[in-house]
C-alpha cells in the first residue's frame, strides 16, 4: 500500500501484462446481475478484461481454472482471445451483484462472442475437472 498524506493506494491485482491487440481501444462497463441470475453463457472476449466486484458475490469460471467465488472488494482478470469465460453467476438469491469491467477490445471484433453448443462440447476437456460437463 502507498500512503501520501491521507490518500491510500492499495494494489488489488498484479498480473504480468497480457497481450493487447494492436489498435485496441478501452471500454469500461458496469455489469449488473439480478438476484440468482445465471449470467451470460460461455463466451470469449476479443482482448483482456480487468474487473472489480463492487457489490454481491458471484461464481467466476475461466477455461482451465477452478470455478471461484468472488465477493465485493475482489479484483479479477481474464486474458481474452481464445480463453473461454464460462460462468459469472450471481450467488446471492436476494441481492444484485455488480462489477466494473475494463475491457481492451481488438479492433473490428465484437468484445463478446458467445459459444454455440457444439463448441462448448468440443472444449469441455479444457475446463477444470470439477467444472466439466457430466456425461453418462
Amino acid at each position: 500500500m502507498i500512503s501520501v498524506g491521507a490518500i491510500r493506494i492499495t494494489d488489488l491485482l498484479c498480473v504480468p501484462p497480457p497481450a493487447i491487440p494492436a489498435g485496441a481501444h478501452a471500454m469500461t462497463q458496469l455489469v449488473e446481475l439480478p438476484p440468482a441470475d445465471a449470467g451470460l453463457g460461455p463466451h470469449r472476449h476479443s482482448g483482456p478484461v480487468f474487473g472489480y466486484v463492487l457489490e454481491g458475490k458471484m461464481l467466476f469460471e475461466l477455461e482451465g481454472s477452478e470455478p471461484t467465488e468472488l465477493a465485493a472488494g475482489q479484483a479479477f482478470w481474464e486474458p481474452g482471445g481464445d480463453v473461454v469465460h464460462y460462468r459469472m453467476r450471481n450467488l446471492d438469491p436476494t441481492g444484485w451483484t455488480r462489477f466494473l469491467a475494463v475491457c481492451l477490445c481488438a479492433p473490428g471484433v465484437d468484445m463478446i462472442t458467445m459459444l454455440d453448443a457444439q463448441e462448448i462440447a468440443s472444449r469441455d476437456s479444457m475446463r477444470h475437472p470439477s467444472a466439466r460437463q457430466k456425461t453418462s
